[in-house]
């Protein structure tokens, strides 16, 4: 039952992505937090998925199936084009983020992951690519974040371990976090200058 109330929560959280990218609005930016966005490579995907969603929705309608089943089809391949969407319009909103208080590693509404700067020992700049046949999310107290073709290249290294929360709410304990970032030099020098008290 668990996983899927964090089902529902997630669907949830992505129309409401879909809400702020459509007020222009982000989550989770205030006081001297920096946002620090991610995954713009991957736009070209989320926009081909959606067009794709929305293709097969139309062509449902042209087989006839009767009434209900065609209405039931499409509002179903609707719902799916806008939750292709909601999840690009999550990595918009809910950009990772970078304060004098926290790191919060985030992507689109699976996760959010808030990490004290007390317990980050380190945040650098390493490029990294990871092979998807080996390449697991959770290793070896390692988080790997690899939504932009299996890259990452921020790695934050920390004192103490934290716990991770997948999507279906399985949890995991990690050490290190590696992430990616658009300009991950500016992450870090964000990280640093905030740090300086």
């Amino acid at each position: 039952m668990g996983a899927v109330r964090a089902l529902i929560r997630n669907e949830s959280r992505t129309m409401a992505g879909l809400w702020l990218y459509l007020g222009r609005r982000k989550d989770g930016i205030d006081g001297d937090a920096v946002a620090v966005p991610y995954g713009s490579g991957g736009k070209p995907i989320f926009i081909v998925l959606a067009v794709v969603s929305a293709f097969e929705a139309g062509l449902f309608w042209l087989i006839d199936f009767g009434l209900v089943v065609d209405i039931l089809l499409l509002v179903l391949g609707v719902y799916s084009a806008l939750l292709v969407f909601g999840v690009y319009a999550g990595t918009v909103v809910r950009p990772h983020v970078i304060s004098s208080r926290e790191l919060r590693v985030r992507y689109s509404s699976f996760y959010d992951v808030r990490i004290p700067r007390e317990n980050i020992v380190a945040l650098r700049h390493l490029k990294e690519s990871h092979d998807p046949a080996k390449a697991k999310a959770f290793r070896d107290e390692t988080w790997l974040r690899h939504d932009n073709f299996y890259e990452t290249n921020l790695v934050a290294e920390l004192r103490e371990p934290i716990t991770v929360t997948r999507p279906l709410g399985a949890t995991e304990t990690v050490r290190v976090v590696k992430f990616q970032a658009d300009d991950p030099k500016a992450a870090v020098e964000a990280y640093e200058r905030l740090g300086v008290s």
